[in-house]
């Protein structure tokens, strides 16, 4: 059947190898070869190739990968159906995350949801904007729980907003006031995220027409807190971004809000599976009991 077909050759592309792909299918590697080259044959041209960095697609397979990854879908939102009129719960779901919502958010949702669908695969994949959506569009995660904008033809559905807030050190002199002007803020050295990351200063500063004084790239926010406190520079942070264990620096908001928007951006609500609608209710529940409400105080 060809959608076994699409699915060797959706895990193989995932995981870069037909070995690893053979172990997540329940295959062995020769069979998931076999399956991929009558794919091939069935084409008439070569989905894969092997570089230094695993097994890619080629380019005409890039343009099939969607496609094939909606059939997958659809076919396996058909079978969670199926089995939920049996009365029998099962299904897979990956999800997609940035940092922040994966430290704030995630445990006690995926906990919950865990305690009522306990026999769902559920995945988590960490990453940038970038890297999320770029998942995303590729197939390789059901749903994403990110930021605004969402790719083109994708569904967006808002859960809250979340400040843009000026981080700095204690010593700074602008930690005196109470609210902080961006153009004040600019005149100091920024520490931002690595390229990728950094989408939220990225429109803040687009919406002011400002250029900051980039002194350091920092992979992940505790680094980046961490070098503020020691008064190495400043920075713009989402306010989820932030924990609070941080005693050498203080966030102010800044005195024209900016905000990102949070939310879970899928391809398609309407044909979204049995599975991906609980997970997105029993996220929408806890943002508005936890933290849609506290932000609002």
């Amino acid at each position: 059947m060809s959608i076994l077909k699409y699915r060797a050759f959706l895990t193989t592309v995932e995981c870069k190898s037909l070995t690893r792909a053979a172990e997540r299918l329940g295959y062995t590697q020769p069979g998931i070869s076999h399956m991929i080259a009558s794919l091939e044959k069935e084409f008439g041209f070569p989905l894969l190739v092997r570089t230094k960095d695993g097994a890619v697609p080629t380019e005409n397979a890039q343009y099939l990968r969607d496609y094939m990854q909606q059939i997958v879908s659809a076919q396996e939102t058909m079978e969670e159906l199926i089995y939920q009129i049996k009365g029998v719960e099962v299904g897979s779901l990956r999800i997609g995350s940035f940092f922040s919502p994966s430290t704030q958010w995630m445990p006690s949702i995926v906990a919950t949801f865990l305690e009522k669908h306990p026999n769902i695969d559920l995945r988590i994949f960490e990453g940038t904007y970038d890297e999320v959506m770029a998942q995303l569009v590729r197939g390789e995660i059901d749903l994403a729980v990110a930021s605004e904008p969402a790719p083109d033809n994708y569904d967006f559905l808002p859960l809250m907003k979340d400040p843009i807030l000026a981080v700095l050190s204690r010593k700074n002199p602008l930690a005196r006031g109470e609210t902080v002007d961006i153009r004040e803020l600019i005149r100091y050295p920024f520490i931002l995220p690595n390229e990728g990351a950094d989408e939220s200063v990225r429109n803040v500063m687009q919406e002011e027409g400002l250029t900051p004084n980039i002194r350091f790239r920092i992979k992940g926010d505790m680094a980046t807190l961490a070098m503020i406190g020691q008064d190495l520079g400043v920075s713009l942070i989402p306010k989820l971004a932030i924990l609070p264990v941080w005693d050498d620096l203080v966030t102010r908001p800044l005195r024209e809000p900016h905000f990102r928007t949070l939310g879970i951006c899928i391809r398609s609500l309407k044909y979204a599976s049995p599975t991906a609608k609980a997970f997105i209710q029993e996220t929408r529940d806890y943002v508005q009991e936890h933290w849609t409400q506290r932000e609002s105080e």
